[in-house]
Order: structure tokens, then sequence, then C-alpha cells
């Protein structure tokens, strides 16, 4: 996130949200034990300075929680429209210098034409000299050496119907214990966001790779085609988001 993720809007709603608090007799720490939100993210919110934040969708869903608490109407502000407006440049950017590969991609498709060649040419002397050494072959194999490899085969049919098969149906089952959001991403693009509350669950069919990141890591658990999803292993230990690549 940008060290400086505000804007003359977000500085002037916080202001408004840090009145609104005075002017209900609480102090920042009252407030912070009343709304249930880490005291950084409520300075945060009075300052219009959204860095603190891993994501839009976590911000707006504790500024919607303070303005509910103090009873007043905010926008939220717009400052992670820039964010993604400087992201969308630096992409523009790289597309720019990749095409400057264009000539490597050429080259290398002329060499990849002469290797195809030369297989090729492996693979007709090949069809010549297989056929005669196979015939020399079957001459020296002996009834014994076949019964042999047939039973070999039969065994390892009998391993393979006896390991047990998991059946992969793409389910995506969440139970939430406590408040936690959620992005839902695939190839990196936003698929989908929520936020939840004690007792709700969320299933979904999706297909891997995806990716997840989820705020109140140690609020959530689910698996993924029956296998356990760990979401407090690698969550920050601040905010507590953790993604989880699927």
């Amino acid at each position: 996130m940008n060290s400086e993720l505000k804007s003359a809007s977000s500085v002037k709603t916080g202001k408004n949200f840090s009145a609104k608090r005075i002017e209900l007799g609480y102090s920042i720490d009252e407030a912070c034990k009343k709304v249930f939100i880490n005291k950084d993210y409520l300075i945060a919110i009075e300052k219009g300075n959204y860095s603190i934040f891993p994501s839009e969708t976590f911000a707006k869903a504790y500024f919607n929680k303070y303005q509910k608490f103090l009873s007043i109407d905010q926008e939220f502000p717009l400052v992670f429209n820039l964010q993604s407006e400087k992201k969308h440049k630096k992409i523009s950017n790289e597309i720019s210098f990749n095409n400057s590969f264009d000539n490597y991609v050429k080259y290398s498709l002329v060499v990849l034409a002469l290797l195809a060649i030369v297989f090729i040419g492996i693979y007709f002397v090949a069809d010549k000299v297989l056929p005669q050494q196979m015939s020399n072959l079957n001459k020296t194999i002996k009834a014994d050496d076949v019964l042999s490899l047939v039973n070999i085969i039969d065994k390892r049919k009998k391993n393979l119907n006896l390991t047990p098969q998991i059946i992969k149906n793409n389910n995506l089952v969440l139970y939430f214990e406590d408040e936690c959001w959620l992005e839902l991403y695939v190839e990196n693009e936003l698929l989908e966001t929520r936020f939840f509350n004690n007792g709700e669950e969320y299933n979904k069919i999706i297909k891997s790779p995806f990716k997840i990141i989820v705020g109140n890591g140690d609020s959530v658990k689910g698996t993924y085609n029956g296998i356990e999803i760990d979401f407090i292993s690698n969550a920050n230990r601040l905010t507590k988001v953790n993604t989880i690549n699927l």
C-alpha cells in the first residue's frame, strides 16, 4: 500500500468522524472498545489515511461499522481508485516493455522449427531401424517371460483397485465464527468480495488455481475438496489478514 493513501476528501471525512466522536463524549480508546475495532484502524479513518488497510473491502467494512456506531452518514472516500489508476499505468508500461521481446520470440520460433525438422528426421530413421530390431527381439522372447509379465501386470491392477480414490468436486466450504471479510481471486482478477458475520457459511464450486484473502483469519474454518485449509499459520499478526493460494 502507498504510505500516503489519502486525499483531501478522505481527510475531510475523517475530521467529521472525529468531531462526531468528540460530540458523543467518547475518547478514541472508549470508541475502540465499544465498536470492537482495532484502535489503529479508527485513527486511520479519522485521519483519512487508509494505508494501514490491506484492501478496499476491509477498509469499507470498518468504515461502515464505525459510521453506524457514530450515527452519521458519510460517503466512503475514493482513495483506492487513485491507487488502481497507478496500477493500470504500471501494467501499461510493462506491456510496452514486453513488446521489445518480439524479435527474440521470432528467433526462438526459427530455432524451434529447426529442432522440429531434426526430430522428424530421427523419427523416420527410427521407423526403419526399430521394426528390424523388434523382429529380432520377438525371436528371443520365451513363453515363461510373457507369463511372468502378465502376472506382474495383474498384480499392479489389483494394487490400483485397492488404492482409495480422492473425488475432487472443486467445492470450497467456509464457516465463520466471528466477523470476517473475504476476497476471491481467479488469475489475479477479483471474482467476489463479501463480509460475513458469526454463524454464516459460504459454499462455492470453483476450479483450482485460485486465491483467497481473508480478514480475521482466526475466525474462519474451511475445506477445499475435503482438505482442511489453514487460515492461521501465515496470517499477519497485526491485521490477521491471510492470503491462501489453492
